[in-house]
């Protein structure tokens, strides 16, 4: 009788644990290939979001202002608690979801008045690959859409409370109703966080709602915690029942990605000294930056 070729019991095994090992050493190889692709269309967000924060100063002579209105009652054209976001829509060809929003128009005081049809618009711009975030969430029966950028607002956070510092007296490029211009950033533009990552707020209110602007969360942050300081954590006020801590933070491992005034991007290491990223929040703060 021939003898037919066949692996035997033994060699099936050894081959199978072989294909494991191999998958073992590949995976993470893959995986931290698909991180670093997912990390550079991140950078490139930031970018287009900054680039377009200089053509609307080309156009205007000014950067937008962090957050439109002021608190409490304040005039339609004041548009409370509006993110200059919005006003960024038509630099990222998204003129006609910002016409929908009308932010200087006589029906327009809070982007809440707006229907889920356009508050749950989310231009691509706004997400980073990595995020886990939901693309909406529902606040007062409205949908909103999320973003995972937020503007920096400076230096002064939680500790603060929810007062001026942290409003139109912050220390960064982007405040309460006061648009900042570039002669404002006396540190230099290349040393000055205009844009940065944010996660999730895990809370009814930090939800990162890129149309909106509120004290210590969604689109206004700042670098009193240091990077990747997630939500609960760290120097947090609670003048809604639920801690805020306002910092910036990201999904990548190790640090989160920044953009500078000057265009530039960088990736900032969670190891970076709290006293210089703080000042780097700052757009005067008169001393040097490195890290």
């Amino acid at each position: 009788m021939e003898k037919r070729n066949a692996f035997t019991l033994v060699e099936l095994l050894v081959v199978i644990a072989i294909i494991g090992v191999l998958i073992a050493l590949l995976l993470p190889a893959v995986q931290q290939a698909r991180e670093a692709a997912r990390r550079m269309s991140c950078t490139n967000n930031i970018k287009q979001l900054v680039l377009a924060l200089h053509n609307y100063e080309s156009s205007f002579k000014v950067f937008p202002t962090g957050r439109l209105g002021c608190d409490g009652a304040c005039s339609p054209q004041n548009g409370p608690a509006t993110s200059g976001f919005v006003l960024l829509l038509p630099q990222l060809e998204q003129g006609n979801l910002y016409e929908q929003f009308a932010p200087y128009g006589p029906n327009n005081s809070f982007p809440g008045s707006l229907p889920s049809s356009v508050l749950s618009q989310r231009p691509d711009a706004f997400v980073c690959p990595s995020s886990i975030m939901e693309p909406t969430v529902t606040l007062s029966s409205k949908d909103w859409a999320t973003s995972s950028y937020a503007f920096c607002s400076g230096h002064y956070g939680p500790d603060q409370g929810i007062g001026s510092r942290v409003k139109w007296l912050n220390s960064g490029m982007f405040v309460y109703r006061d648009a900042k211009k570039i002669a404002d950033a006396t540190d230099g533009l290349s040393n000055v966080f205009v844009i940065g990552e944010v996660v999730d707020g895990h809370d009814s209110r930090g939800r990162n709602r890129w149309a909106s602007a509120g004290r210590l969360e969604d689109s206004l942050r700042s670098t009193r915690n240091p990077v990747n300081t997630y939500p609960g954590q760290g120097e947090t006020t609670s003048p809604y029942g639920t801690p805020l801590n306002a910092a910036f933070a990201s999904r990548h491992p190790g640090g989160g990605n920044f953009g500078f005034g000057d265009g530039s991007v960088a990736f900032i290491p969670e190891t970076i000294n709290l006293t210089v990223y703080r000042n780097l929040g700052r757009r005067d703060s008169g001393v040097p930056k490195s890290w």
